[in-house]
């Protein structure tokens, strides 16, 4: 066989396993969908993500104009701050938008992050009102570019206990099943972690904080839609 009849087939069969795949994912949300709780979940968190949207630039505003205690901490104090506010940013929409993929031809990875992600949102919300905090010393403003749209200003300060992307990070390795895809996601989440502290966007308690509200929120979806 000629090297074009040779591509030529490896595309052909590339192209039948990606339909396979396609198909099988079909067949899965088919499936998944005649579930009463899944319907439940997906719009549990649809409306949560929706209410979110119509409350948080408001709610964030208050945040911003609410007097807060600063915190000594240790940690932050022995880090120089520096702006690491794209390789943040890469780091948490490469773990969404890979996710979001997988969820495509895995309802049970897409339904799980959601509902947890719905959870933890809902959770912030709790403890942010609870925890009237000031800005980290030497906090790097972080403008990120979907901020506007959350908080009706370009970027937050006061936006801190506990850490929403450290949370959402260590949901998705939760989220994910696969080996190699979950210590991946756990590198993503060391990286981060110390990207934030450099940032001095978050105090380290925040950020501490973010793993067991992640986890309880994922334990929660976990059993609510088994």
């Amino acid at each position: 066989m000629s090297k074009g009849g040779a591509g030529l087939s490896s595309k052909f069969r590339a192209y039948s396993r990606m339909e396979l795949a396609m198909k099988n994912s079909f067949e899965l949300w088919r499936y998944a969908w005649k579930r009463r709780r899944f319907r439940v979940a997906i719009v549990f968190s649809a409306l949560v993500l929706l209410v979110n949207l119509a409350v948080l630039p408001s709610f964030f505003q208050f945040l911003e104009q609410r007097p807060g205690a600063a915190l000594d901490d240790p940690v932050l104090c022995r880090l120089p701050p520096r702006d690491f506010s794209h390789p943040i940013f890469f780091l948490i929409y490469s773990a969404l938008f890979y996710v979001i993929g997988r969820g495509i031809f895995s309802p049970g990875v897409f339904i799980r992050f959601a509902t947890s992600y719905a959870i933890v949102l809902l959770m912030r919300v709790v403890t942010l009102y609870l925890t009237p905090l000031g800005p980290p010393a030497g906090l790097v403003p972080m403008p990120d570019p979907w901020t506007p749209l959350f908080s009706g200003a370009p970027a937050l300060t006061q936006d801190l206990f506990f850490s929403g992307h450290t949370a959402t990070a260590f949901l998705v390795f939760l989220s994910l099943t696969g080996k190699v895809e979950k210590l991946a996601a756990l590198v993503l989440v060391a990286a981060l972690v110390v990207l934030l502290l450099y940032q001095h966007i978050h105090y380290t308690i925040d950020i501490v904080a973010a793993f067991p509200f992640a986890y309880l929120g994922y334990r929660i979806s976990k059993k609510a839609v088994p």
